[in-house]
């Protein structure tokens, strides 16, 4: 049996958890919650989930291309995972969303049932996915808002701006993030330029939702002001930068699968972009948010 242990962050519960992936002869994932603040915590071991290449690959090569995801060649072959909020503190409630973007599915569990709900999309990749005002919401890879709301017996999804493209070509990276005021963001990393230079570049829009009409408007922010974002492919957050001196407003921190030794900073207002290196003899960086009080 291969064993990954990936440590991730849960934004919305602020609240950081150990997910441990399983890959096991029958080819399902095995996702255990861990609370490392929190010793009296049990971990909560959830079904086996069936992410994995039976659409691309034979079922004899799709054990041998996971396995070389787990030395570290293709880390984005390892769903991501998100909370809803607290499992110690709401048991019945909480809902654990993975996300396996190499297929473009979704699969949802509730309370620690023994069941997934699947959901998969066919023309577009599903980038990112976020709670957001008890819903589950999700941006495609030309920058479509897909809404998800799913209870006991039934999902109801809801497709904005059905038909259009928000935008002419895809994004690098897309990240949905919460800002302090509550707004849902929309975040893209960019080539620098059209040619597709070295060198990225962030653009940033709010998200305005018209329920009726089933419409988004993504409006483009020049500027974030005192926020400060940080954003990975295992979660993305935003505070105050006036809460945190040393961080600098107005900016984007980000991490790059593809460089798992460095942290970038990229500055809104000016574009330019401060890159953190540090030893490749530790373990790569992860975002850890403020946890609960009362909870250790």
């Amino acid at each position: 049996m291969d064993v990954l242990e990936k440590q991730m962050i849960v934004p919305k519960s602020k609240f950081f958890w150990n997910q441990q992936l399983e890959l096991r002869k029958q080819e399902l994932w095995t996702i255990t919650l861990v609370n490392p603040f929190r010793k009296a915590a049990a971990p909560i071991r959830l079904p086996h989930l069936d992410f994995c290449y039976r659409r691309h690959t034979s079922e004899s090569q799709c054990l041998d291309v996971l396995r070389k995801y787990f030395k570290g060649i293709k880390p984005k072959g390892i769903p991501k995972v998100i909370l809803s909020e607290d499992p110690t503190l709401n048991p019945d409630s909480y809902m654990v969303v993975a996300l396996y973007r190499d297929q473009s599915r979704l699969a949802f569990n509730k309370g620690g049932r023994k069941y997934w709900t699947q959901f998969c999309t066919q023309c577009q990749c599903i980038m990112d996915v976020i709670f957001h005002k008890s819903l589950v919401f999700a941006v495609l890879e030309r920058g479509n808002i897909i809404s998800l709301d799913i209870n006991r017996w039934s999902m109801k999804t809801k497709y904005f701006n059905l038909g259009e493209l928000p935008f002419e070509s895809s994004a690098d990276e897309a990240y949905l993030v919460e800002s302090t005021k509550g707004d849902l963001l929309h975040v893209r990393r960019l080539p620098k330029d059209d040619h597709g230079d070295c060198g990225e570049r962030f653009m940033v829009y709010k998200l305005v939702f018209n329920e009726r009409g089933g419409s988004v408007q993504q409006v483009e922010m020049k500027s974030i002001g005192d926020e400060v974002m940080f954003l990975s492919e295992n979660g993305s957050i935003s505070v105050l930068a006036s809460n945190f001196p040393q961080c600098q407003p107005n900016s984007i921190y980000y991490m790059d699968f593809r460089w798992p030794t460095e942290i970038s900073n990229f500055n809104l207002e000016d574009e330019t972009i401060t890159r953190y290196r540090y030893s490749s003899d530790i373990s790569p960086a992860l975002w850890i948010v403020d946890m609960f009080n009362g909870l250790c």
